[in-house]
């Protein structure tokens, strides 16, 4: 059996902007949207740190203290991460795979200025499998298959069973829930919404026989920095229920 823990990254300096200018204050994001458009080398915050260690200590307590594969998206915010959750801190394998999808490049000369309403809109659009900016480069959930698939036939190669960690970010959680609940963009809505939260954690344990028979197993959900941490039961992958 393959044990399987999905993390998300801590909060980022554009999650505490964007945190601050839904509620009126649009100064720090107007300025990283202008200025800081190097999505890869956002930092967390103080507390995305704190989120770390409290879902380190949620991962340690009820999956593992110990992994025998971890893998990272290379982003500065998810190896930032990685390195606040009290698990082995060496031997993480960066993996571009697991990057964040790309929001597109919205400072192209001659497109318009992307302007602090216009970025808010798209949050509230972006948890949508086909939504995708209008820049170029833009992806979506769905564009993300193909490489996450790559990174799990990799992975089934490597960890066929054993306990493996990765941690990334939102938009790349759901792609992954998407392979790995067997779920197609048709049946994508039978998918169970999860809202994940800086640090929440995808839980699989997961039968994988071989690359040419699909895996069988289950899946739990947690959000270890909201109150009282909720977990969910144990549920059936989504693409295998009745």
């Amino acid at each position: 059996m393959l044990d399987l823990a999905i993390v998300r990254h801590g909060e980022s300096v554009r999650n505490h902007a964007s945190d601050l200018a839904h509620h009126g204050d649009t100064t720090l994001l107007e300025y990283q949207i202008r200025f800081e458009t190097d999505e890869s080398a956002w930092d967390l915050t103080q507390r995305g740190i704190e989120q770390a260690r409290v879902a380190g200590l949620w991962i340690r307590e009820n999956i593992s203290p110990h992994f025998d594969g971890r893998y990272v998206s290379p982003f500065k915010r998810s190896r930032q991460t990685a390195a606040n959750l009290g698990i082995r801190k060496d031997h993480w394998i960066l993996d571009e795979r697991l990057r964040e999808r790309d929001w597109g490049t919205y400072w192209t000369p001659g497109l318009p200025t992307y302007t602090v309403t216009q970025y808010l809109q798209d949050l509230s659009m972006c948890g949508g499998f086909s939504w995708k900016g209008e820049f170029p480069g833009a992806e979506s959930v769905l564009d993300m298959i193909p490489r996450c698939h790559a990174f799990l036939e990799d992975l089934w190669t490597e960890h066929p069973s054993g306990k493996v960690i990765l941690v990334t970010h939102g938009g790349t959680m759901k792609t992954l829930q998407l392979i790995l609940e067997h779920l197609t963009a048709e049946t994508a809505s039978r998918l169970t919404e999860r809202h994940l939260t800086n640090c929440s954690v995808l839980h699989y344990q997961l039968e994988v026989t071989g690359q040419s028979t699909p895996w069988t197993g289950r899946v739990r959900f947690s959000s270890p920095i909201l109150p009282n941490g909720p977990v969910s039961d144990w549920q059936p992958l989504a693409g295998d229920r009745s």
